[in-house]
């Protein structure tokens, strides 16, 4: 077995890696062919070779978006497909390609969805907003600005808060704990 230097190694990689496509290639393909080249087992050299290869794939993608930002009529390229390795296996071929996700049905952009899409509030709600829609992350964000502002934490135990008139129309309760406050509200999110 002869040994590689690092340098020669460098150049090697980036010989093969000018040639191959990108989306296609992995580092163990890489790293086969090394070991073809030099007639040598280079397991022992596989973080070098990893961190050559990403750092070339990495230099070619900041290229790709230098020369896409200068010139935006054409088209973006894809980017190189994500991997995420199986659990409890260490070889690289085990890694897998990560399936895009889906977009959620009658998901549009901008108006979220699941916890960030809006709802219709209940009159009483949407007086305390001043909104007719807001998503419910927003309503408790507000809520909880509400009582910072009025200063309508209990005294005796800051967990709970004071309902002043407002409040109370919402709540329905004179006291309640802060942290549970969405127990209240959910009956006021229609939709």
């Amino acid at each position: 077995m002869a040994d590689v230097s690092d340098e020669n190694l460098q150049k090697e990689i980036l010989k093969i890696l000018e040639k191959a496509n990108l989306a296609k290639t992995s580092t163990k393909k890489v790293r086969q062919k090394l070991e073809e080249v030099f007639d040598t087992d280079l397991t022992d050299k596989k973080e070098l070779i990893d961190q050559y290869v990403m750092d070339y794939v990495n230099k070619m993608e900041s290229e790709n978006s230098d020369s896409a930002e200068e010139e935006s009529d054409e088209k973006k390229k894809p980017e190189p497909k994500k991997r995420k390795k199986r659990k409890g296996s260490d070889s690289d071929s085990d890694w897998v390609k990560k399936k895009p996700k889906k977009a959620a049905a009658g998901a549009g952009r901008g108006k979220g969805s699941g916890y960030t899409r809006a709802y219709k509030l209940s009159p009483a709600l949407a007086e305390l907003m001043g909104q007719e829609e807001m998503p419910r992350h927003e309503v408790v964000k507000r809520v909880w600005t509400i009582i910072k502002e009025k200063n309508l934490y209990d005294q005796s135990n800051k967990q709970y808060a004071i309902c002043d008139e407002a409040l109370y129309k919402v709540i329905g309760t004179k006291r309640f704990r802060t942290f549970g406050m969405m127990k209240y509200l959910k009956t006021h999110f229609l939709d």
